[in-house]
């Protein structure tokens, strides 16, 4: 497996993200039925699949994304604090027992997700084939821990330096198949905050890595805190998965592509 790509590394959620008021009606629900043009479709899909959020960082030109099951692994993590001789404090990073809610978040966008891409997911337990997809639920003082990734330090301090969550991912050698990701999330957030967290980097992870900024709700908007996808977020990804778009296509043939499927959609 190479190196990890510098493309896909990326902190998605800002700690200051506001959030939705107790009995607020979830703005990606009063939007829901709203529908952009295609041609509005398309330049969010260009951005969200083949822009890039950091200026060192150059964009892919072609496309990226899972053709192998997902196998998910979720993790909580505590912290143990040991005070030390001269005021010195040691934090400590160790497992325990995932909380219910959880695991709520992430089998329920799991199973929303594994329905619009067509990816199968396996049990970890009944296969002899590691987990590929693993997230991290852990404090915020440990998101930069060197144990959650085999990248340098640097690099996870850096993504944890936002506070709100972060993914990493790998491609194979060809960079044109996505082989795995690791998701880090802040605990320590509101559950609202925690939720569209999850959603948002599990979304990205499958190869719409980038931030958009869409006058509707979506889950690759920088503001807000939806918690579910909005139609054209589901047209988005379904549009990556569909056959046509394969793995490796360039990009002028993938906005072709995201174009006739878009249309497709709106005609329905």
């Amino acid at each position: 497996m190479r190196p990890i790509s510098p493309y896909f590394l990326a902190a998605f959620l800002l700690a200051a993200l506001p959030a939705i008021s107790a009995g607020a009606a979830d703005p990606d629900q009063r939007a829901e039925e709203e529908r952009p043009s295609v041609e509005q479709l398309v330049r969010l899909f260009d951005t969200v699949v083949f822009g890039s959020e950091f200026r060192a960082v150059s964009a892919v030109s072609a496309i990226r994304k899972w053709k192998t099951p997902l196998r998910v692994i979720v993790r909580e993590y505590g912290e143990i604090v040991t005070r030390l001789a001269g005021g010195r404090v040691s934090r400590r990073m160790e497992q325990q027992s995932l909380s219910e809610k959880y695991l709520t978040y992430v089998q329920r966008h799991l199973s929303t997700l594994a329905d619009l891409t067509g990816l199968k997911t396996q049990d970890v337990t009944k296969t002899r084939w590691p987990a590929n997809f693993i997230i991290n639920f852990v404090p915020p003082l440990q998101m930069a821990n060197p144990d959650l990734a085999d990248v340098p330090r640097g690099i996870l301090q850096r993504l944890a330096a936002q506070g709100g969550c972060y993914f990493l991912a790998w491609p194979d050698d060809t960079g044109k198949t996505l082989l795995k990701a690791v998701i880090v999330v802040n605990k320590a957030r509101t559950a609202a905050k925690t939720n569209h967290c999850v959603l948002e980097e599990m979304t990205q992870s499958l190869g719409l890595p980038n931030d958009a900024n869409p006058s509707w709700p979506s889950i690759f908007s920088n503001t807000g805190t939806v918690s579910r996808l909005s139609w054209s977020d589901r047209v988005l990804i379904q549009a990556l998965y569909d056959p046509r778009m394969t793995p490796g296509m360039a990009r002028k043939s993938a906005l072709e592509t995201a174009r006739r499927i878009f249309t497709e959609h709106l005609a329905k």
